[in-house]
């Protein structure tokens, strides 16, 4: 009987414990969770200019301009108490494309690569034979484009599970299909 009851006791100390790590947990998490992504990205940093890549059901990217002109990505989960951003990435000014000329990139982990370029309606960047995706800065910041002088402007960036099986990056004119720049991609 007096066996029953230590493991008795054990298992209601236990339960207590489990219970009091769960609630702090969720405390945390629910301080670090928001109803949009967009909410759980401006929490890091008020004053950033978002560029909206995609939102699903539970995953969101973003890109964005800090006052400081640095570009950055962030990609934002749904979790059990709302949206939380997982990590930002941003560097000072990247070159743009211009002159039809690779300038840089920036990567996003081994999952995104993105860049800034000019004449977005006419240049194309292929990831070895797949199309980056485009977003024009003026449809995107509206006025702000004009203030960052970002008028002409896109970003272009690509998103994979595995970066390291691509091999180059090519700046193409889409109207020629002329290729302009070639890169190698350095993981």
């Amino acid at each position: 009987m007096k066996q029953k009851s230590k493991l008795f006791i054990s298992i209601i100390a236990l339960s207590i414990g489990l219970i009091s790590v769960f609630t702090v947990w969720s405390i945390s998490e629910i301080k670090i969770s928001y109803d949009e992504p967009q909410e759980a990205l401006l929490a890091e940093n008020e004053d950033a200019i978002l560029i909206p890549a995609y939102v699903t059901e539970d995953k969101a990217l973003f890109y964005f301009i800090t006052d400081s002109n640095n570009i950055g990505a962030a990609k934002i989960n749904k979790g059990l108490f709302g949206w939380k951003s997982d990590y930002q990435v941003w560097n000072e000014p990247i070159g743009t494309i211009s002159d039809e000329k690779f300038n840089g990139y920036q990567k996003y982990g081994d999952e995104i690569i993105f860049g800034l370029m000019e004449n977005g309606e006419e240049l194309t960047v292929m990831a070895d034979d797949i199309p980056a995706n485009k977003i024009n800065l003026k449809g995107s910041l509206y006025d702000e484009s004009i203030e960052m002088e970002l008028e002409n402007v896109y970003l272009w960036y690509f998103e994979s599970d595995n970066l390291s099986q691509i091999n180059e990056l090519s700046l193409i004119n889409q109207n020629t299909n002329e290729e302009l720049d070639t890169h190698l991609y350095e993981n």
